[in-house]
């Protein structure tokens, strides 16, 4: 409901539900729009203001950005990279821990020293991940359960394959 991918993948055959082999992930994460994964209402329901987002696509970025209303703190970015998995991200300044997202391999990422800044990374691939991240919030719980929320919204709209 609400997701492209087909509903009956059979968890004991390939890499795990969900997942479906021959999809070219990377193609698929490049061609989507961060800021029209999640509907106005799903940004809502999350508690920011689907008319502060924000698009960026300098550089390495290629995400959207929403704000609490009246343009509060904290600052959700939806990030998508189909050029680095998760694996391949720089996290030598981070607190690392591994998670699941639905059937999807994520690492929450904190800073060190604990800041109110979290960020949760899907692996989709070995070259494609998507992250939820959240800045700014009043406490480091707050930016963590707002990220884990997002990223809960976003996964079963992403593409993934075993591969």
């Amino acid at each position: 409901m609400g997701s492209s991918l087909p509903g009956s993948a059979d968890p004991s055959v390939g890499g795990g539900p969900g997942e479906q082999p021959g999809v070219d992930v990377a193609a698929e994460l490049s061609e989507m729009l961060p800021c029209e994964i999640l509907s106005d209402e799903e940004i809502t329901a999350l508690g920011f203001d689907p008319e502060s987002a924000t698009f960026d696509d300098v550089g390495l970025s290629y995400d959207c950005r929403y704000r609490f209303p009246g343009g509060a703190r904290p600052v959700l970015t939806i990030h998508l990279n189909w050029m680095r998995g998760v694996d391949q991200l720089n996290l030598t300044n981070y607190t690392v821990e591994e998670i699941s997202v639905g059937p999807l391999r994520a690492l929450r990422v904190i800073d060190k020293p604990a800041a109110q800044h979290c960020q949760i990374s899907m692996d989709l691939s070995e070259q494609a991940h998507v992250s939820a991240v959240v800045d700014y919030a009043e406490t480091l719980e707050e930016a963590c359960a707002l990220a884990e929320d997002t990223a809960a919204a976003v996964e079963p709209l992403l593409p993934r394959s075993s591969g």
